[in-house]
């Protein structure tokens, strides 16, 4: 029997949004993983005590966000990975992905030089309007978009112009043409709300609640060098701490 209630009363939410974000949050909570067949809408019915079409708006709904696929003969399955990102050492995003054996892609890089406004100036110890690499990413697990970056790193590191280059992963790119190593960092993070520059680039809808992360890191010599905005879809990603 379930621990959550519906709220049934006048002027509460209706009772298949109420019954999908108690299915969502079972899904992101792990009581339902990937590939678990979901509950028949026979069950579902039973369980909270609701309509058969009740149920079938609620799961129509998760389907459309990606969390569950319906098959005719099969079943509706869970589709939905939330991957949840241990806190314990600078990585980028490509090692993640590999750590959680997902597959990784790039769906959108682009990379310029630009003169430095006086708050990324400040970020890697250089002077204003200096040259700086600007690299915009948006990076995709199993074809599905998760970050949007950009990153920030100074012009007098020499990096290459060909998107191509910073496809896969940053840093490894860093170490292997360049000799940087990235030995420390500093993440900050808070919550925002997608806008259209994040609707066009995560597939997300204006106003869905983003993690925004910054991150400063440093080299094996304590330069800085690099300065990342990311904003992660919210309801694809998480991060845990061991404390």
């Amino acid at each position: 029997m379930s621990y959550f209630q519906l709220n049934r009363k006048p002027g509460a939410a209706p009772l298949y949004h109420q019954l999908a974000a108690i299915l969502k949050e079972k899904i992101e909570s792990g009581e339902y993983t990937v590939g678990d067949t979901f509950p028949t809408e026979l069950q579902l019915q039973q369980e909270y005590q609701v309509s058969r079409i009740t149920v079938r708006n609620a799961i129509a709904l998760l389907t459309n966000e990606g969390y569950l696929e319906c098959a005719r003969g099969i079943g509706t399955k869970v589709i939905f990975p939330k991957i949840d990102e241990q806190l314990k050492q600078v990585v980028s995003f490509s090692e993640e992905m590999v750590r959680h054996h997902i597959v990784m892609s790039t769906k959108f890089c682009e990379v310029s030089t630009i003169s430095a406004p006086e708050r990324i100036a400040a970020q890697l110890n250089i002077p204003k309007d200096a040259p700086v690499f600007k690299l915009t990413r948006v990076r995709c697990a199993d074809a599905t978009p998760i970050v949007y970056s950009v990153t920030y790193i100074s012009g007098d590191r020499n990096l290459s112009l060909d998107p191509e280059a910073y496809k896969d992963s940053l840093y490894k790119y860093l170490n292997r043409e360049l000799g940087i190593l990235i030995t420390r960092g500093r993440d900050t993070f808070e919550a925002v709300l997608a806008d259209r520059t994040s609707e066009e680039m995560l597939g997300v809808q204006r106003g869905m609640p983003l993690i925004k992360r910054t991150r400063r890191t440093f080299d094996q010599h304590n330069r800085v060098i690099e300065f990342t905005i990311c904003y992660y879809a919210g309801d694809k990603y998480k991060y845990s701490i061991d404390l």
